[in-house]
């Protein structure tokens, strides 16, 4: 079974939806996998995918400019791993979450450019053709563009098409505020509907994801949790650090303040006192609060290898929600590749949020792991965790009985190859009998 995947970001293990996407495929052969992304980049790894086509918002300008034909192929022998590791990566995502903006009029203005440009040309059309997918897998952003095109393309091939939901744009109108922001949701969801009932199969990444959109679009979903690695690391016996690691947006820098402010103020110098938080984000909004802050020690950004040795190093990690119910419905479906890898390798999860939030919900209903969902129990809840070893050692038996389950990394990926092709055998029966 050959599959293309159709997403923004390529393939890569420096942003999450292009690590999501690489666990889901690693269990197919890396010649059965090409794709097609929407950002500028190259690919820099053969893991899992030996053929890319990019065509970028600036191809898309150009062609409307000069009308030539825009795109770039890489094949396998083309691809060389990076000279500068994950920082110059995070750089370009970041530029594009400026550029792309999520404003109304930026997210119009981006859409009217794809529908104006050459992208449907004969260098595409014939990439498609060499690399004969039996099956389109789309993971959209919240640009209407791409599921225009994956629809396009699904029909162009005659080919199945299966789309991964891994965010809310369908429900929580993030414009809604401003002047052209139900204007623009109403033209992204005709698009959608169109997109997905035209689609052969829907992946949510959560069961309550799965439930609401199951209920939008009258579908049955499928849970497609993310993966981790189970890696072999060994939590130290006499870690005594509490530590932090993630972005600071989404009001997420005003829970830790809370934390820090919490922590400090517990009466018990056997305890630490502090929360080192690791994050790449560069906001000074977010950054300047904690770097003054009581009970935070703000560390910065740190490489994605270094994270299981602060894992190993520290009694806690911690996962937190704003309260602020803006925030809430902003991240209400949010599951973040760090909770997986935390119930995988990772010492006791402390999740401090609100309840109504897929994350916070998850962890409570699994008992994977301490969740405190109200302010006011903050200082007590922390306390009673950093002192009882035996309950923390309890939630950590659960969270790897859970990440076994759902976030299997050597597990997972069967899953995908085997709702795909169940989805492939199906196509091509229906096919047969028309």
């Amino acid at each position: 079974m050959n599959v293309l995947i159709i997403s923004q970001p390529v393939l890569s293990y420096s942003n999450n939806m292009g690590k999501t996407l690489m666990a889901y495929f690693s269990a197919f052969p890396a010649n059965n996998v090409s794709q097609f992304f929407l950002r500028q980049g190259e690919p820099t790894n053969t893991d899992v995918c030996e053929n890319y086509y990019r065509f970028s918002d600036l191809d898309a300008v150009k062609s409307i400019l000069n009308h030539k034909i825009r795109g770039t192929v890489f094949d396998k022998t083309q691809i060389v791993p990076p000279v500068v590791d994950e920082p110059e990566n995070i750089k370009l995502d970041d530029a594009y979450k400026l550029g792309a903006a999520h404003k109304a009029w930026m997210l119009l203005a981006r859409d009217t450019i794809w529908k104006l440009s050459n992208w449907k040309n004969k260098k595409l059309l014939a990439w498609l053709d060499s690399m004969n997918p039996d099956i389109i897998f789309l993971a959209p952003g919240d640009g209407a563009f791409s599921y225009r095109l994956a629809d396009e393309i699904a029909r162009y091939l005659s080919k199945p098409l299966a789309v991964v939901c891994m965010d809310d744009y369908f429900i929580n109108n993030r414009n809604k505020g401003e002047l052209l922001g139900g204007i623009r949701q109403k033209l992204f969801m005709n698009v959608v509907n169109k997109t997905i009932q035209n689609a052969a199969a829907i992946f949510t990444i959560c069961d309550e994801m799965n439930k609401a959109y199951t209920n939008l679009f009258h579908k049955q979903c499928v849970t497609l949790h993310t993966s981790a690695d189970n890696k072999s690391m060994v939590l130290k016996s006499d870690a005594s650090r509490v530590s932090y690691i993630g972005n600071l947006s989404c009001g997420r820098y005003k829970t830790l303040l809370e934390l820090g402010r919490a922590i400090s103020e517990i009466n018990d110098d056997t305890l630490t006192k502090v929360i080192d938080v690791y994050s790449g984000s560069k906001e000074a909004e977010y950054i300047s609060p904690l770097k003054n802050a009581p009970g935070i020690n703000f560390r910065g950004a740190i490489p994605a290898e270094q994270v299981p040795e602060v894992m190993s190093e520290s009694v806690m990690v911690i996962h937190t929600e704003s309260f602020d119910p803006a925030m809430k419905e902003l991240v209400r479906f949010s599951v973040s590749t760090k909770i997986a890898e935390s119930l995988m390798y990772g010492p006791c999860l402390l999740a401090y949020g609100p309840e109504g939030i897929a994350s916070i919900d998850y962890l409570k209903e699994n008992n994977a792991a301490y969740v405190i969902s109200r302010p006011e129990d903050l200082e007590k809840g922390l306390e009673k965790i950093l002192t009882n070893k035996e309950l923390r050692e309890q939630i950590v038996r659960n969270a790897r009985a859970l990440a076994l389950k759902n976030h299997n990394a050597d597990v997972n990926p069967r899953k995908v190859r085997k709702w795909l092709q169940e989805v492939v055998d199906k196509s091509q029966n229906e096919n047969s009998t028309n």
